[in-house]
């Protein structure tokens, strides 16, 4: 493989790298939301170093906790044999040591400071202006950190811690000759009443991963989330129009299967009704058969249904041949004369209609409740 197709493999490599870990940093941070945990506690060092306060002849006492039982140590922080005997307790272990050092609040300059939330961003550089602003020193020259201690009306409650590098550079440049590095720089009486800070940070604190900006693997890992959201989204759709549809058809076909619940008798009756009102011709037919069945001579001017039959109003000039005509046409049964009028050609007739055996009928329908 060549020079060019390394060049080429180097890009996906490093997009591969900002993938994995934006994946890793979205599931840690979706896992903190799940499991309701805060920030882990940081893990105790091996040895802890105490500056302790003015007055006390710079003594350094030293804090062994590699053991079960800590052993305690008081060393004079002007001592030239310093750095060899931090050696000597430390140890030749190849194993990494840690330490931590802890000042005593009176090493420092301490003031608190009421400040809008709107400078919280940039707090670092608020606190460095004040700093130069209203005391004499310089950010150069010392070590800080700050922590907000809470909130009112003004805005937020900052305390700014300050340490002039002088105190705690010799005792840095001495760790660091003993092959000990300082993990944190803590402030305070004693360990357990520490403030939140580490001075070495210089306060600056770590900004949330929205705030920051979204790289190129977030943008990604945020693509890939949203299509296997509106995938998810699609199959459950499907998923629901398909379980209504077999339960709509599931639904339908158990009421076509399911018996009839009213009385037999009742069914009887009304099938005998159904029956009966099925074999009675249209009344379209009915007026169609009695068009086609009457003479010329002969017009029919009403025609009424009634319980007992059709009852048909005709004005004719031969009256016996309107009868015959009636009587001999296939779609009506018997005629009965009602009322006659000679002289105005007036005619009441009965009809029956005949019962219709035409097998394209429709059915007799069944009733339900």
């Amino acid at each position: 493989m060549n020079g060019n197709a390394l060049k080429s493999m180097l890009p996906l490599a490093q997009a591969g790298h900002g993938l994995k870990a934006a994946l890793r940093w979205w599931v840690s941070e979706l896992g903190s939301f799940v499991e309701g945990e805060g920030a882990p506690a940081p893990a105790r060092s091996d040895l802890m170093l105490y500056l302790g306060p003015l007055g006390t002849g710079q003594a350094l006492t030293l804090i062994d906790r590699r053991e079960d039982t800590p052993r305690r140590y008081t060393l004079a922080a002007e001592a030239d044999d310093l750095s060899e005997r931090l050696a000597a307790i430390r140890g030749t272990a190849r194993q990494a040591v840690s330490v931590t050092l802890l000042v005593d609040p009176t090493l420092c300059f301490l003031r608190t400071l009421s400040l809008p939330v709107a400078v919280l961003p940039r707090m670092r550089d608020v606190l460095a202006q004040e700093l130069e602003a209203a005391t004499p020193f310089r950010m150069q020259g010392v070590y800080s950190d700050w922590y907000v201690e809470g909130e009112d009306e003004g805005g937020l409650r900052v305390r700014h811690v300050i340490l002039k590098r002088a105190r705690l550079d010799p005792i840095l440049a001495v760790l660091a000759s003993a092959g000990l590095k300082a993990g944190g720089v803590g402030v305070g009486p004693s360990e357990d009443r520490a403030m939140p800070v580490d001075l070495l940070s210089g306060g600056q604190r770590p900004v949330p991963r929205l705030l920051r900006g979204l790289n190129a693997g977030d943008a990604v890992a945020m693509a890939v989330s949203a299509g296997l959201l509106l995938g998810a989204f699609g199959l459950l759709r499907a998923h629901q129009d398909a379980t209504l549809d077999s339960l709509e058809a599931a639904s339908f076909e158990a009421r076509r299967a399911a018996p009839h619940r009213l009385a037999p008798p009742v069914q009887t009756l009304a099938s005998a009704l159904a029956a009966e009102r099925a074999a009675r011709p249209p009344l379209a037919v009915l007026w169609s058969d009695l068009a086609a069945a009457l003479p010329d001579t002969a017009f029919a001017e009403g025609l009424h249904l009634g319980p007992e039959g059709a009852i048909v109003t005709l004005r004719t000039t031969d009256a016996e041949a309107a009868l015959r005509a009636l009587r001999a046409a296939p779609g009506i049964g018997a005629v009965v004369p009602r009322e006659g009028e000679g002289a105005a050609g007036r005619l009441v007739v009965g009809l029956t209609p005949r019962a219709r055996t035409d097998s394209g009928a429709a059915p007799v329908p069944l009733l339900r409740p």
